[in-house]
């Protein structure tokens, strides 16, 4: 399918553009609309509605800045040891709350956030003509509900309390707003989530499909709020916690997860190589990739461009006709043995190899395997000439069906203490694919039996380890780990198989920073950017152990 440009273009709106608590909430026209002549017909929200979409599209957020937030942990690290490099700083844990991608990142969301709230505030000017007309108004309004849900997700997960902001920015407004309790922010969330699911049509209910949020995409994250929220987060206190009915979200997230799967909307592609191909192709499957963040620029330019299939690529020479595979982010020989032999995900998964200028595969031995790279998004797997070195237009993948099968089998054991057969028939489907067998018969000699899984315990330790085996590199390990509280030892136990490989003479000697620079209490979560707190006169206070 042709790569659609369904999301960008200028937006003509006075939309609110902002890089701090003060400054990104003070109107700036972008062009020569203003909010008294616009929103007149479907035609103007769409536009507008676009914009709020466009800040998902960056490179400080799903461009480029989230794929650095999933580093460093057993999985992937950021390229080479030493700080003083943004993304080094970022993955290696030793952020700082003057980051510069920090600043951005957190005025772009709520730069989204007020566009939205400004989209809301102004519907009922929208003239609407007809049934179709009102179908179309309906969908966009849920639309910008998502976004902002979306929006508030990642502050939140990145950041823990935050401000909520719900009614849009005016020039009279106080903009020292103080943080709000995570647990009211889920609320918005799964509010904003709950009244746009709806109003949104399922994926082949659209034809063609262009790639917009559909209704099993919206019920996706927001079965992942509801995981999120039943999880461990680091309060202001210092300490990690979890909400006391934590397990309500678990019932919830089953149920939602339980709705996705009744549908019979989505399911796997029976390749796990071709789900990333597809990636890398442009081509949409919705089935299985049930919501991607789009990207596209004609000149390959920054605007609206991501580095997906470049920075975490394998290594290609910037000479090479494919071009240039940075490869910043980087996986290791450890990781690999959580596959077990016959796993075909392997070799999807991690790239062993790196490619010449003259487009020849040169294999990495083991003992740089530090040196290995994410395999799912390949320059060279990339349609088309490249247009620039750094960037692509292969889409972000927010969430796919995968995910909602292991997320059932994690809601129904922490909920009801064991797995149901729908639990296990989901494992047993994504165990089926990395196998190479066909996904819906039952299998006596792969399939798992519920006596494989004889208590709680014992499905949290094969979660733990398939979801890193299924989901790698895909902006999941670093948040899971911090919801299950695991993130702190799941360091410390890498960095002991790390050295001691090392000591042994299986891996040459590299230093992997964040094993010492990780600290529990401070790095589940990011810094406030500074200039929030100097320009809020401290209404906003710092996370913990942050200077």
């Amino acid at each position: 399918m042709k790569k659609q440009n369904i999301l960008f273009g200028s937006i003509a709106i006075m939309l609110l553009s902002f890089t701090s608590c003060a400054d990104y909430l003070e109107e700036i026209p972008l062009d020569f609309y203003s909010e008294t002549n616009f929103f007149k017909n479907t035609s103007e929200l769409r536009m507008a509605v676009n914009g709020a979409f466009e800040v998902l599209s960056h490179q400080r957020t799903y461009g480029h800045f989230m794929l650095v937030t999933d580093c460093d942990t057993d999985l992937s690290h950021i390229k080479a040891p030493g700080t003083g490099h943004q993304a080094r700083d970022l993955g290696h844990y030793n952020a700082y709350a003057s980051h510069g991608w920090l600043q951005e990142a957190w005025g772009l969301y709520y730069k989204g956030i007020d566009r939205v709230n400004l989209i809301l505030a102004n519907k009922e000017k929208v003239a609407r003509s007809g049934e179709d007309d009102e179908t179309v108004f309906k969908t966009l309004i849920a639309e910008a509900k998502f976004v902002r849900a979306v929006c508030y997700f990642d502050l939140v997960r990145m950041w823990g309390d935050v401000p909520l902001k719900k009614e849009p920015s005016g020039s009279s407004d106080n903009f020292s707003i103080p943080r709000t309790d995570r647990d009211l922010v889920y609320d918005r969330i799964v509010t904003d989530l709950k009244e746009a699911i709806p109003d949104l049509p399922w994926a082949d209910e659209v034809n063609p499909y262009q790639g917009r949020i559909s209704k099993g995409g919206a019920l996706g994250i927001l079965a992942r709020a509801y995981i999120f929220r039943a999880g461990y987060s680091l309060r202001q206190d210092g300490v990690m916690k979890r909400p006391d009915n934590y397990k309500e979200s678990y019932r919830r997230a089953k149920e939602v997860c339980a709705d996705i799967i009744a549908s019979g909307k989505h399911s796997l592609n029976p390749s796990y190589e071709r789900v990333f191909r597809n990636h890398c192709e442009y081509i949409f499957e919705p089935e299985e990739s049930m919501y991607e963040i789009q990207f596209y620029n004609p000149t390959g330019g920054e605007e609206h461009s991501g580095q997906v299939g470049a920075y975490n690529s394998p290594e290609i020479s910037d000479q090479s006709s494919f071009g240039r595979g940075n490869s910043f982010i980087k996986t290791n020989g450890i990781f690999s043995k959580y596959y077990t032999q016959g796993d075909l995900r392997y070799a999807t998964a991690i790239g062993d190899f790196k490619i010449d200028k003259d487009d020849v595969v040169i294999p990495i031995p083991y003992n740089e395997s530090y040196n290995w790279a994410p395999g799912k998004w390949r320059r060279n797997w990339v349609a088309g000439k490249p247009k620039t070195q750094a960037n692509t237009d292969v889409n972000y993948v927010l969430i796919r069906y995968a995910d909602v099968l292991l997320m059932y089998a994690e809601a129904v054991n922490e909920y009801d203490g064991h797995l149901d057969l729908l639990a296990l028939e989901g494992i047993n489907r994504v165990r089926r694919r990395a196998y190479g067998k066909p996904l819906t018969a039952a299998d006596s000699e792969l399939d798992f039996k519920m006596t494989d899984f004889p208590d709680q315990q014992s499905v949290r330790e094969y979660l733990y380890t398939e979801r890193a085996r299924e989901l790698c590199f895909e902006g999941f390990r670093r948040f899971d780990l911090i919801r299950w509280n695991r993130l702190g030892s799941t360091i410390s136990d890498f960095f002991t198989q790390f050295g001691q490989e090392i000591a042994d003479g299986i891996l040459k000697n590299y230093t992997w920073d964040a094993g010492t620079k990780f600290t529990a209490g401070k790095h589940e979560l990011y810094p406030i950017p500074e200039a929030e707190i100097r320009e809020t006169q401290n209404v906003i206070i710092q996370n913990p152990r942050y200077e």
